[in-house]
């Protein structure tokens, strides 16, 4: 009796084995950084969508009232809200694909995206037009040049539109001067160490670089031209640099950077 019990005791635990996979070794979660990429991409052209919506409508309505002067803006310009809207709608309509990442369709079409808001952006910054659109088309304009930094491509540049009253903040509708780097000074993006081979689109994804370093990745400097510098003294590096772009001074040894100061 007990040599014919254990076998038939052995066969129930085994299919008891089977049927409870609870039971079993769980499975190790991996992160799929194509994927976040991918995320960060699709997030940054859903946002432009979002503050786009009714952007050509109340450019118009704005254009046709004082302090706005219409007449001294070009065909091409007046034409270019629409036009916008148009290639914008393209190009959220490419951002889900797969290949997003390696560029093609969607980079050809995000570069007639910027090609048409260049010349919405110098309406803005040639006309006063009300506050409330002005910040729109900071948002709008920042995201755009996220992704033009992503796929290497002219960004937008950043105008000083007239100031109240008829003055110019500045020199109106000039390009904001931003000062140059001081001598010895690294200028790239901080970002956890693997992702620093991973190209621009996981560079500048500050909540995957947060996440790796939580994960304890290591935070590094990567250049424009992806040279890599480890950071001697990481504690130096604040978690809103994450995926920034920011000027390092200190002393480079070879390639590891000893951080004096950092600005964003």
């Amino acid at each position: 009796m007990t040599s014919r019990f254990l076998p038939m005791a052995g066969g129930v635990l085994f299919v008891a084995w089977v049927l409870c996979p609870s039971r079993a070794v769980p499975q190790q979660v991996t992160f799929d950084r194509d994927a976040s990429a991918r995320d960060y991409i699709q997030f940054q052209v859903s946002e432009i969508d979002q503050w786009a919506k009714d952007f050509p409508q109340r450019f118009y309505t704005a254009a046709a009232r004082p302090p706005v002067d219409a007449s001294k803006l070009s065909d091409a310009v007046k034409a270019s809200p629409d036009e916008f809207a148009a290639a914008l709608k393209q190009l959220v309509s490419l951002s889900a694909a797969q290949d997003v990442l390696s560029g093609g369709a969607f980079k050809e079409q995000l570069d007639k995206t910027l090609a048409a808001a260049k010349l919405v952006n110098q309406a803005m910054g040639s006309q006063r037009f009300p506050e409330a659109l002005e910040n729109d088309w900071s948002q709008i304009r920042t995201n755009l040049n996220n992704l033009a930094g992503i796929y290497k491509l002219t960004a937008l540049a950043y105008l000083t539109p007239p100031a109240p009253g008829g003055g110019r903040g500045g020199r109106g509708g000039a390009v904001t001067a931003k000062a140059p780097p001081p001598p010895g000074a690294i200028v790239g993006y901080i970002v956890d160490q693997q992702c620093a081979t991973r190209g621009k689109g996981m560079w500048v994804n500050a909540e995957c670089v947060a996440r790796c370093v939580r994960d304890g990745d290591k935070v590094v400097l990567v250049t424009e031209d992806g040279k890599v510098f480890s950071i001697a003294n990481p504690d130096k590096i604040e978690p809103d640099t994450y995926g920034q772009k920011v000027t390092v001074t200190g002393k480079a040894d070879g390639d590891t950077v000893t951080v004096a100061t950092i600005t964003m």
